[in-house]
């Protein structure tokens, strides 16, 4: 089978490639898949195969509704939610709805490359926001919405990843939130919020969404089930107030194609209703902490070189900052000479970082290959 054909992930041979953020293929749960497709088949017949409602099938709204409130606290009502096809979509279909031409979006610093690529489809101005180990800096996004209300420029929405963000692996802490929060009652900012790898915690389960806390009508938060079950099936969800989903529901996208994921959300409702979803998540989350541990302690001996990084809590992926003296590109390129590659930090930034950083993603390979590549690293780093 020529996989070049098939599949966005192109490996080269004899290369570990941590720069793909994708799944291991041999963790997706085909079996699973597998009989929840033939039970939804035989449950709803034709009915799957045909237009879906605009927001998404109601069943599983209902289930994921009880979902978020497991992790969140609080439920979305049912005028609230709807499916998408995916996080990407979503972004692209909020940002059609939401931006004008030479409106600002702002961004974290660094951020999801490829959200920035559908960001800059739109004819916007993107404006970069710095961010830490403890997430966005939110006196610098103040004084920056201040500065464009005082000339009247608007202002479309905030693209935040607060939970496990790709790249650095950062989660907005609880006192940046309040300040958020604040900023956000005072300059009436939309943030979309990007919560991805919510369930994909390793140690401590995060705490509740933006959405979950920040008044109704200020949080659009985008949920995928792309990392938590299989990138696939292209599916997703979007909470946000009613007014919102009412007006993202009723787009012409919408109403020309029907519901976003109608075939594959039938599939995803029969994993909830056999308890399938869950057990799969867990696995997820074991196996994923694992692979980070493997990485992170083959890492180690590089920290006593001024290498350092923060140990990701959730997610897929490893932000590790270099010494000053030591670029991503001269990094990179003794790191390619061992069959190992990865990001540098500068794919994710859209102004200066003020750090030189790479990414390496631990979900595609198993601890032993990530045993290898962490000891080649160290060994392309200090010898």
């Amino acid at each position: 089978m020529d996989l070049t054909r098939i599949l966005q992930l192109q490996r080269v041979p004899g290369v570990i490639d941590l720069a793909w953020g994708h799944p291991d293929a041999s963790l997706l749960p085909v079996a699973d898949v597998q009989a929840a497709s033939v039970a939804a088949l035989d449950k709803y017949s034709g009915t799957m195969l045909t237009y879906g409602i605009d927001r998404g099938i109601g069943p599983l709204r209902d289930r994921i509704a009880l979902q978020i409130a497991q992790y969140d606290g609080v439920a979305p009502l049912p005028g609230e939610i709807m499916l998408s096809a995916g996080n990407s979509q979503a972004l692209a279909q909020v940002a059609m709805l939401y931006a004008r031409p030479n409106d600002v979006i702002f961004v974290e610093n660094p951020t999801y490359h490829l959200a920035l690529r559908i960001l800059r489809d739109m004819p916007v101005q993107i404006h970069p926001i710095q961010c830490d180990q403890d997430g966005l800096d939110v006196n610098e996004l103040a004084q920056a919405i201040t500065a464009y209300q005082a000339v009247g420029q608007r202002i479309a929405f905030l693209y935040s990843i607060p939970t496990f963000q790709n790249p650095t692996g950062a989660t907005l802490s609880a006192t940046r939130r309040d300040a958020l929060r604040a900023v956000v009652a005072k300059s009436g900012l939309v943030i979309v919020e990007d919560d991805v790898y919510r369930e994909l915690w390793f140690d401590t389960k995060p705490i509740p969404s933006l959405w979950a806390t920040f008044p109704r009508g200020s949080v659009i938060r985008l949920g995928s089930f792309s990392k938590s079950l299989a990138p696939g099936l292209r599916i997703g969800f979007i909470t946000a107030d009613a007014a919102t989903i009412d007006r993202l529901a009723g787009c012409g996208l919408l109403d020309s194609g029907g519901g976003m994921a109608h075939f594959p959300a039938f599939i995803l409702a029969e994993l909830y209703e056999n308890s399938a979803y869950d057990r799969i998540v867990a696995s997820y989350r074991q196996r994923y902490a694992s692979r980070r541990n493997a990485l992170v302690a083959a890492l180690e001996p590089l920290r006593q070189h001024g290498y350092t990084w923060q140990l990701p809590q959730g997610g897929y992926f490893l932000w590790m900052k270099l010494p000053a003296a030591v670029t991503a590109e001269r990094a990179l390129s003794r790191i390619r000479q061992q069959q190992v590659d990865a990001l540098p930090g500068s794919v994710f930034a859209s102004a200066s970082l003020g750090y030189e950083a790479i990414r390496m993603a631990f979900s595609l390979y198993p601890e032993d290959e990530l045993t290898t590549a962490g000891n080649a690293i160290v060994r392309a780093l200090t010898e």
